[in-house]
């Protein structure tokens, strides 16, 4: 009798924690097609763009913050489309807000020759948009597990699920590089801001190409942490998908 409660109670009580965090009946649930171009969008600007190559202080902090702004976007249909609570949402919508906020007072401070905290420097990614970045993908993980039936939105938010995590990972490697007073890299040389989702991208895929490298154990330790998330996350998402196409195909 007790083992038949025990479990019951566990799952009731899942289900009010689910209930809290995440809503089946939002208007935006599963728009993955949408969520996938937006996140490629992000990669490639991220991938071509070299803020850190605008001599203009002021330019440069401008064009950070809306290179910024455009993911944090994409960060925030992240949110919607995996169904994440109205609440989680707001809070979200919140964070990208204050995030840029915080952004265009620290260029201010910047140009007013005021600012000292190496966190909150206008052309790098502020604490509020690392915090989103990773919450995204483990959100939209969360709505693809629950999927029964294999679908191109299923396909989708899966592709963009891999693709945030890189992102995710890429703004963390500047977080660190922002932090510290050497360079995130132990190359010796001038690094641009698009190299940083290009080792994202190198890491997660686990290709190791070798021209870059983190110089300091935390950089290490985010970089294998990718590699390793990267390779559970396809293993895992690869024997799901092959096992819902095995179930709909003996149904």
């Amino acid at each position: 009798m007790v083992d038949e409660a025990g479990p019951g109670r566990t799952e009731r009580v899942s289900r009010r924690i689910e209930s809290r965090f995440f809503d089946e009946t939002s208007p935006s649930l599963d728009r993955f097609g949408s969520l996938l171009a937006l996140t490629v969008a992000s990669v490639v600007a991220l991938s071509l763009i070299d803020v850190h190559a605008i001599e203009n202080t002021l330019a440069r902090g401008i064009f950070s913050i809306i290179l910024s702004t455009v993911t944090g976007i994409t960060l925030v249909l992240g949110f919607r489309s995996a169904g994440v609570a109205r609440r989680g949402r707001r809070i979200a919508e919140a964070m990208v807000v204050l995030a840029f906020v915080t952004s265009v007072i620290s260029l201010a401070l910047e140009q007013a020759g005021k600012l000292e905290a190496s966190a909150w420097q206008p052309d790098r990614p502020s604490p509020l948009w690392v915090l989103i970045a990773v919450i995204t993908p483990f959100a939209v993980i969360h709505r693809l597990i629950a999927h029964r039936t294999v679908t191109v939105r299923t396909l989708a938010g899966a592709i963009a699920a891999y693709l945030l995590i890189a992102i995710a990972f890429c703004y963390l490697y500047l977080y660190v590089d922002a932090l510290t007073d050497d360079s995130f890299f132990a190359q010796e040389r001038t690094i641009a801001s698009w190299e940083f989702m290009y080792f994202s991208l190198v890491t997660i895929t686990t290709l190791g190409y070798g021209d870059l490298s983190p110089d300091n154990p935390v950089g290490g330790l985010l970089a294998t942490s990718e590699a390793v998330l990267g390779q559970v996350y396809l293993v895992t998402f690869v024997a799901m998908v092959v096992g819902l196409l095995i179930q709909q195909r003996d149904d």
